[in-house]
C-alpha cells in the first residue's frame, strides 16, 4: 500500500511529460497555506474524479455559493489519470461474461438489465465527453472514431460470437429492445484483418470510441471549476487521515496542515485504502501496477497510413494512436502473467509506480512491430520512446464503490473510487451524477445502482476470489482465479 509522502520518484509518462506549459497547474499552490475557514465541500484527489467532481460541484445552480477545496498529493493528474492508455470507450458485447459472471467467480453479478445499464452508461460517458469538449472548447486532443477489438484465435472469436449473441438477446427483451445496437461483430478473418491491420485476425468487434490527452482533460476540468473563483486546488498536499470534531471533518494533510469541511468527497482510487485502513473498504479494493508506453512510428505507419482506430488485442495491448505524437499502448495483466511477462505478485498489491519491469518494457517496445503486418523497421528515435508504469484500483466485482460511505461514524464521507482500470469510460458522468447526490440527497437514475456503495455490497464482496494469495506472492501459481481472467469474454479482466 502506497504512503504519502511517496519514498520513491515515479516514472512520468507520456501524457504528463506533453503538458507542461503555464496553463497544465504544476504546483498550484504548493506553498500556499491551507484555508483557516470551513469549507463546504473538500475534494480528495485530482485526477480524473476530483477534478470532475470540482467541475461539477462548481457549475450554476448545483452548490451555489458553496466553497470547495480540492487537494492533491502530488500534482493534478500524476496518478492513474495522467498515466493511462488515453482511451475514452465503452465496453462492448464483449464485456458480457465479465458483467455477469456470479461474483463466486469472479464476475460482477449482474443480471441482464443491469449489465446493459452499466454499458449504457458508458455508451453515454462518451456522447458527455464529447458534447462538453465541443462546448467548453478545450483542447485536450480529443478524437472520436471506432475502437476494434481484435481476436487472434478461433476460441477468442467463437466466445466474442456467443457474447454478441447474447448482448442481442438481452437488448431484445429490455427498454433497449428499439435502440440500434453500437457494436457488430466481423466474423470474417479476412476481413478483420483488412480493417485492423493485424497479422491472423480471426475477427473482430467494431463500435463507438474516441480517445484523449487525459492530463490536459483533467486539467481542463480543474481550471473551468477554479475560474468560478467557488474552487481552489492545493497541491502536494497529502491527506493523511480524516477525524470529526463535534460534526465537523477535520483532514489532516501532515506537515501542510489541517483542512476543516462538512462535506469530504474522496476520490483517491487506488489509493483510497490508505484512509481506511482495516475496514472492509480496504478489503474491497486492491491497488494494482499497470505498465503502458509511447511509440513513434515509422513512416509505413504515419500520414496517409497512420492508424485511425482505437484497439484492444486478444494476445496483445490496449492501443490508441494520438493525434501528432505517436501510438501509446498497454499490457495487460492477464496477458503478461499468461505469456510469463510478469508473475502475479509484480501486477497485485503493487502501489509503486517508479520503475517499469524490464520484461514489461521489453514487450511493450517489440509488440507494434512484431504485429502489424507492414510495420518495416524502426530509425533510431522510432519504436518504443518512453515507457511509464500507473496504480489502478481493482475492486471485488469490478465496479467503482459510489455514493455516501456506510456507517454513522462516517457520515459526510462520500465517495467515487475503485475504477478497475476503465475510468475514463465511466467517471465523467458519475461525478456528475454524484455531485447530485452530495448536494440533494437524490441518487440519479442515470448512474447504475449496481455502483451504489453500500454495507452489503462490501459484505458480499467477501465472498468473490482474491486478486493474489500468499501463493503467488512467493511465486505460486493462482490457478483457478487466473482461469477466471479473461480479456474480451472471460470475468476479472482489467480494462482500459
Amino acid at each position: 500500500m502506497t504512503t504519502f509522502p511517496q519514498p520513491f520518484v515515479s516514472t512520468v509518462s507520456h501524457w504528463q511529460a506533453t503538458n507542461r506549459g503555464k496553463t497544465s497547474l504544476f504546483n498550484h499552490n504548493r506553498d500556499k497555506p491551507l484555508p483557516i475557514d470551513v469549507v463546504d465541500y473538500l475534494v480528495i484527489g485530482a485526477g480524473m474524479a476530483g477534478a470532475s467532481m470540482a467541475y461539477h460541484l462548481t457549475r450554476p445552480g448545483v452548490a451555489d455559493g458553496k466553497k470547495v477545496v480540492v487537494l492533491e498529493a502530488k500534482d493534478v493528474a500524476s496518478g492513474a489519470t495522467g498515466r493511462n492508455g488515453g482511451h475514452c470507450a465503452p465496453y462492448s458485447f464483449a464485456s458480457w461474461p465479465l458483467l455477469t459472471a456470479p461474483l463466486e467467480s469472479g464476475g460482477a453479478g449482474l443480471t441482464p438489465e443491469e449489465a446493459l445499464e452499466v454499458l449504457d452508461l458508458e455508451k453515454r460517458v462518451l456522447e458527455y465527453v464529447t458534447s462538453l469538449v465541443e462546448k467548453e472548447k478545450w483542447e485536450v486532443d480529443f478524437w472520436r472514431g471506432e475502437k476494434v477489438e481484435v481476436r487472434r484465435s478461433e476460441d477468442a472469436a467463437k466466445q466474442m460470437r456467443e457474447s454478441y449473441q447474447a448482448w442481442i438477446s438481452a437488448r431484445a427483451l429490455g427498454r433497449f429492445k428499439d435502440v440500434k445496437p453500437e457494436w457488430e461483430w466481423i466474423d470474417d478473418a479476412e476481413e478483420a484483418q483488412r480493417i485492423t491491420r493485424i497479422k491472423n485476425a480471426t475477427g473482430c468487434s467494431k463500435g463507438p470510441a474516441g480517445s484523449l490527452h487525459p492530463h490536459k482533460l483533467a486539467t481542463a476540468f480543474l481550471r473551468s471549476a477554479l475560474s468560478t473563483g467557488q474552487a481552489d486546488l492545493y497541491s502536494w498536499a497529502p491527506v493523511q487521515k480524516m477525524n470529526k470534531v463535534e460534526g465537523i471533518w477535520e483532514v489532516d494533510c501532515g506537515e501542510r496542515g489541517l483542512v476543516k469541511t462538512k462535506q469530504v468527497v474522496v476520490c483517491t482510487n487506488a489509493h483510497t485504502g490508505n484512509l481506511f485502513k482495516g475496514t472492509d473498504i480496504d478489503a474491497y479494493l486492491t491497488p494494482f501496477q499497470g505498465q503502458a508506453a509511447n511509440v513513434t512510428p515509422p513512416p509505413s505507419f504515419s500520414g496517409a497510413n497512420y492508424l485511425n482506430k482505437t484497439y484492444t488485442i486478444e494476445d496483445g495491448p490496449y492501443l490508441v494512436a494520438t493525434p501528432h505524437a505517436g501510438i501509446v499502448l498497454g499490457l495487460h495483466h492477464k496477458l503478461a502473467v499468461e505469456q510469463g511477462v510478469l508473475e502475479m505478485k509484480d501486477i497485485f498489491g503493487n502501489a509503486d509506480d517508479s520503475f517499469v519491469h524490464p520484461n514489461a518494457k521489453a514487450w511493450l517496445a517489440n509488440y507494434c512491430k512484431d504485429s502489424f503486418a507492414g510495420w518495416g523497421s524502426e530509425a533510431p528515435g522510432e519504436g518504443g520512446v518512453r515507457f511509464w508504469a500507473g496504480i489502478q484500483c481493482a475492486t471485488r466485482n469490478t465496479l467503482p464503490l459510489v455514493g455516501e460511505v456506510p456507517g454513522e461514524e462516517y457520515k459526510g464521507i462520500w465517495m467515487a473510487a475503485g475504477f478497475h482500470g476503465h475510468g475514463m469510460a465511466r467517471i465523467a458522468l458519475t461525478t456528475k451524477y454524484l455531485a447530485k447526490l452530495v448536494t440533494t440527497g437524490e441518487w440519479d437514475a442515470g448512474l447504475p445502482a449496481s455502483f451504489k456503495l453500500t454495507a452489503q455490497r462490501l459484505e458480499d464482496g467477501k465472498k468473490a476470489p482474491p486478486f493474489i494469495t500468499d501463493a503467488d506472492k512467493v511465486g505460486g501459481v493462482m490457478g483457478k482465479v487466473l482461469g477466471s481472467f479473461g480479456y474480451g469474454g472471460g470475468v476479472k479482466s482489467v480494462a482500459r
